[in-house]
């Protein structure tokens, strides 16, 4: 099978050399490297450029986008882009394990019934901490089930290995307002199709410029709140609702049931929110495992009660 890796890159100059060795150093290469550059106003695209020079990687390709597609709009063109049966995203920031890919390959190539496999990864911290997520390292393959609280998505994009028949439809599923991996995850577990290997596959870096943690304080307010609720309302009611009706074969009875639950849920969230009404966060209750996490109800009580 044909295998891809996608970098997106914006201003990463200060960690990519790492993350770039890292790919051409791994014991089974990728047969294609795409680095889709938007607009980096650094260094990034020299540094790229150079390295892509200097050891004549001729599977390799740096593209810079001619105006800012954002970090979502740029992941998912560039991976629609590729043509391998394979596709990994990647960060510009981490650092892959020498043998992610062929580990990875094997297990797709073993198991036609997974249509996103992610692994397990070591986060590490500027201050020298490091800590192994979300399973347990003990090197088995297992199956992620669909629950109810399925918009969790357990695992970063940068630990994904994606079947192509799923990347190219979520060609008929992706907004501007999905991030690719929360789209991609979802819709696999919606299918059934969603493996982890429990073994950390990448090095994953935990700093304060990043995206993920850009993205995690801003969620951190009533106004963001409401705007996740809005976005996760539109893709659970719209675009899940149509997954299962057009493109899940056999019995979504338990799909739908998921998605039901959902609605309802997001529904009495929203208004929780918007009224400040005590009585409509304590019925929040009877959801409660629609939330990612248990502090995330918590989190609601004190955004709106003690957070003025």
């Amino acid at each position: 099978m044909k295998t891809s890796v996608v970098m997106s890159t914006y201003n990463g100059e200060e960690y990519i050399i790492e993350q770039l060795d890292s790919l051409r150093n791994q014991s089974r290469p990728a047969d294609e490297v795409l680095i889709a550059d938007d607009c980096s106003t650094d260094n990034t695209v020299d540094i790229v450029r150079n390295y892509i020079k200097k050891n004549n990687l001729t599977t390799w390709k740096l593209v810079v986008n001619k105006q800012n597609k954002g970090w979502r709009r740029n992941f998912m063109e560039a991976m629609w882009s590729t043509s391998g049966d394979l596709v990994f995203p990647c960060d510009q920031d981490d650092i892959w394990r020498l043998d992610k890919i062929e580990i990875m390959t094997k297990l797709m190539g073993d198991n036609s019934q997974i249509q996103l496999l992610t692994s397990n990864y070591c986060e590490f911290f500027e201050n020298g901490k490091v800590r192994t997520n979300p399973w347990k390292n003990d090197q088995q393959l297992r199956q992620i089930q669909l629950k109810p609280n399925y918009l969790l998505v357990d695992s970063p994009g940068c630990t994904y290995c994606i079947r192509r028949g799923l990347l190219n439809l979520s060609k008929k599923y992706w907004k501007s307002e999905y991030p690719h991996d929360a789209l991609l995850w979802r819709m696999g577990l919606m299918s059934n199709g969603v493996y982890a290997y429990t073994d950390d596959l990448i090095r994953w870096r935990n700093h304060k410029k990043s995206a993920f943690a850009k993205e995690s304080k801003k969620l951190k307010s009533v106004g963001a709140k409401k705007e996740w609720i809005r976005i996760s309302s539109k893709f659970n009611d719209e675009s899940m609702q149509k997954l299962i009706k057009h493109d899940i074969d056999g019995d979504t009875s338990y799909q739908q049931k998921v998605i039901d639950k959902n609605s309802n849920w997001l529904s009495k969230r929203m208004k929780f929110y918007k009224t400040g009404n005590l009585l409509r966060g304590v019925a929040l209750l009877s959801s409660i495992n629609c939330y990612p996490r248990l502090r995330q109800y918590l989190g609601d009580w004190y955004l709106i009660c003690l957070k003025k």
